[in-house]
């Protein structure tokens, strides 16, 4: 546990640079407090806007436009689409924080970071082109199967950075995962175009994936913020 003390103090120090006026957990609770409300705003205004059909909204433009009556309109897939500009934008910045905790010589960071984009990025190429629901089942892959592998992906992830992720506000990540594990639940075990559950799949999917990408994004702030002021004073 050593270590994962060390990593905290690294995590405290960072905080410290950054936020020198102000007090820590008051910086970490605003941290939660946005990321929660935020998701929580939007997708209750596209529940509740009365121009477009929110149902469509929330799925993927291509089912959105299969089944719908009318085809199409520019705000098919919105919400899913969101989602995927969140998957690519944290997988960017996850792998150039790993670029520079490489060129720091900071090889857990750089793991960290760069096993966060990987799988950040497959996930953004799934929901792109809808990998799991179509093209690999094609191929003979069971939907079932490839979302199991992405559970074990994201366990990998976790138990290769389980010291990291214990020294930042993983409450935020439990969040993520839960909600994420909630959409999940609700696309295999009915896997229907009804709108009730299509509200609650796709809204928790979203809110998962707003939890996520702000855990990695502010995270790696603080990590690299403190790394770019050792190198300078070294």
């Amino acid at each position: 546990m050593q270590i994962v003390a060390d990593t905290r103090q690294f995590f405290n120090d960072a905080r410290t640079l950054v936020y020198q006026k102000n007090d820590r957990q008051n910086v970490d609770t605003w941290i939660r407090v946005i990321t929660f409300t935020v998701p929580t705003i939007f997708l209750a205004i596209v529940l509740i806007q009365p121009w477009a059909e929110p149902k469509w909204m929330f799925l993927d433009t291509v089912t959105a436009a299969r089944f719908s009556d009318e085809c199409c309109s520019t705000s098919y897939g919105f919400v899913s689409n969101l989602g995927i500009m969140l998957w690519s934008a944290t997988a960017a910045v996850c792998l150039f924080a790993a670029g520079i905790f490489e060129r720091a010589n900071a090889r857990a960071l750089m793991w960290f970071a760069l096993s966060a984009g990987l799988l950040n990025g497959w996930l953004a190429l799934d929901d792109a082109f809808l990998l799991h629901e179509n093209v690999l089942p094609y191929f003979g892959i069971p939907q079932n199967l490839v979302l199991a592998s992405y559970v074990v992906l994201a366990l990998a992830y976790a138990a290769a950075s389980w010291r990291i992720i214990l020294a930042s506000d993983y409450m935020i990540l439990l969040v993520a995962g839960a909600a994420v594990a909630l959409s999940l639940l609700v696309d295999t075990v009915f896997s229907s175009l009804v709108p009730s559950l299509v509200y609650i799949e796709d809204s928790a999917k979203f809110f998962g994936i707003f939890s996520w990408a702000s855990f990695h994004l502010t995270t790696l702030y603080f990590l690299v913020t403190r790394t770019l002021v050792s190198e300078i004073k070294v």
